[in-house]
């Protein structure tokens, strides 16, 4: 099977798992595009996975200039060989503030993370939240989709065995391309599921607030997911 079998097999299961997802892209394509210096913006995939986001938006904004973040070398190894030579794709930790020193440099017109940032602490995401807001050059913005509940909303997770998400980690565990990523997430995540965090949507716009953007506002809601989003000073 080929990494881009993988890729194809990805979205799948994402499908499934994030019904919402594709929405969530397009909304965060339509916001680049609305606020496009011409058709040339510069944006930054934050935990960018396997590069959807980034293909979509190429397909509609050919001249972005786009860099993919993400730190899974399983996500890592599909975008490599899905994504176009123009992306830049960087391997960095988003738990560590020194992520930042990786990218090959700021003023981005827009920073965008899609359900890729509930795995990060209170803490860790309110200190995120800043760093992101510090790349974007003036009169751009910074955007976070995930499932950002209202009081006493569910959040579904991911289960834990018997089931297609579990069948697709061990099935890439044993392709032989894969197999050595797999090895190699485990030991940077640990076996375990990793833990989610989903708090409700003004959590997100005073910890996106407390950086240096204004006007932070969800601005779509779509069920449980939502987008909050925050401009950087002219």
């Amino acid at each position: 099977m080929t990494l881009a079998d993988w890729n194809d097999r990805w979205e799948r299961l994402m499908a499934r798992y994030q019904p919402g997802r594709e929405r969530a892209i397009e909304r965060m394509i339509d916001l680049v595009a609305s606020r496009a210096d011409g058709a040339t913006p510069r944006v930054l995939d934050v935990g960018g996975g396997t590069g959807t986001l980034c293909s979509r938006l190429l397909e509609r904004l050919p001249g972005a200039e786009v860099t993919l973040v993400d730190l899974d070398p399983v996500m890592l190894a599909i975008a490599g060989e899905s994504l176009p030579s123009s992306v830049e794709v960087v391997r960095a930790d988003l738990r560590n503030p020194d992520w930042v020193t990786r990218l090959p440099d700021g003023g981005y017109d827009a920073v965008l993370a899609v359900m890729a940032l509930h795995y990060l602490p209170p803490g860790r995401l309110t200190e995120l939240y800043a760093e992101l807001a510090g790349l974007v050059r003036a009169g751009g913005f910074v955007a976070n989709v995930d499932d950002m509940p209202d009081a006493g909303a569910v959040v579904s997770t991911s289960d834990d065995g018997g089931t297609p998400w579990s069948a697709w980690w061990e099935q890439a565990a044993a392709d032989p391309v894969l197999g050595p990523a797999v090895v190699e997430r485990a030991r940077l995540f640990g076996d375990a599921p990793s833990a989610e965090w989903h708090p409700p949507a003004a959590w997100h716009l005073r910890a996106l607030g407390a950086g240096p953007v204004e006007e932070p506002a969800v601005v779509w809601r779509d069920g449980v997911q939502a987008a909050v989003v925050a401009f950087r000073p002219r």
